[in-house]
């Protein structure tokens, strides 16, 4: 499992030197150390370790469990507690922030190993896991959507079919927002607040359109200053039901709520587009 990155914060700086050759002779990487708590959130945000060592005693204004609540609410990494402490209210602090384990120093370089490559593979696992389960919720909702949907409304009278399109994006919002942020969080090498509209609207388009292409759509994404724009160029679902405006109300309503959660500014407008030669319908997000 060797040639990991892996994000050392320890204030003494001989210790710190120790521990960063110990792990690269193993084979891990180490860019770089930290000596306060600020310095290690602003690596770890710009490294995005695969672990983070952290020493809980630092100099500055928080100590190393401080800055670890910081970083781990941005960034899914193993840690690992370096202490020389060993009292019963530091081990509940540690406890709170899910930490993978503590070493009391001094640390034998086989201690060491063990844990941090036991760190790796437990998160690698449960990364593992989360990931099957997400592909299992969203192939759920991408069936649904892509076959089940459409038959399931052309069936549906009139006056139903509002009260459908209510609870639907209910429960699309219910289901599909946490996913939306879970993909800013991975793809985002900055807090979302700190990211600018353009980069805010380069990440919501990357997401928005991978969603369509998973239900059999194709889509084109473009972004340009205070604009980002979504073609959808081959629909799903038009081709069999090209009259049923419908599935269009759907679709216009999954972009208005999805651009609601961005927070930027202005609003999308939909030029749609239907014929006998497939729908193409065109999303402008005017952030101006």
């Amino acid at each position: 499992m060797a040639g990991e990155t892996i994000l050392v914060v320890e204030d003494e700086g001989i210790s710190a030197i120790e521990i960063q050759e110990s792990l690269e002779s193993l084979g891990y990487q180490v860019p770089s150390t930290a000596k306060t708590g600020n310095e290690a959130i602003q690596i770890a945000f710009d490294i995005k370790p695969d672990l983070v060592l952290m020493d809980i005693t630092l100099k500055g204004e928080m100590d190393g469990i401080d800055a670890a609540i910081i970083i781990k609410s941005f960034i899914d990494v193993p840690l690992i507690y370096l202490t020389a402490l060993d009292d019963t209210e530091t081990f509940n602090r540690m406890i709170e922030t899910n930490a993978s384990a503590y070493l009391i120093k001094p640390i034998e370089e086989a201690e060491l190993r063990n844990n941090v490559q036991l760190a790796l593979k437990n998160h690698q696992t449960r990364q593992k896991e989360l990931d099957d389960e997400k592909k299992a919720g969203l192939k759920d909702v991408q069936i649904f959507m892509r076959s089940v949907l459409p038959e399931l409304v052309g069936n549906m009278h009139i006056p139903e079919r509002s009260v459908f399109l209510s609870r639907f994006m209910r429960l699309f919002e219910q289901n599909m927002k946490p996913l939306f942020f879970q993909y800013i969080k991975d793809n985002s090498q900055e807090p979302y607040d700190q990211l600018n509209d353009e980069e805010k609207m380069r990440l919501y388009l990357s997401w928005i359109s991978h969603l369509y292409e998973n239900l059999g759509f194709k889509v084109l994404t473009r972004v340009k200053v205070n604009n980002g724009m979504m073609t959808v160029k081959k629909c799903s679902w038009s081709p069999g039901r090209p009259n049923d405006v419908f599935l269009c109300l759907i679709c216009q309503g999954i972009m208005r709520l999805t651009y609601s959660w961005t927070k930027l500014p202005g609003r999308v407008k939909e030029e749609p587009t239907t014929g006998v030669l497939q729908s193409v319908c065109k999303f402008d997000y005017d952030m101006g």
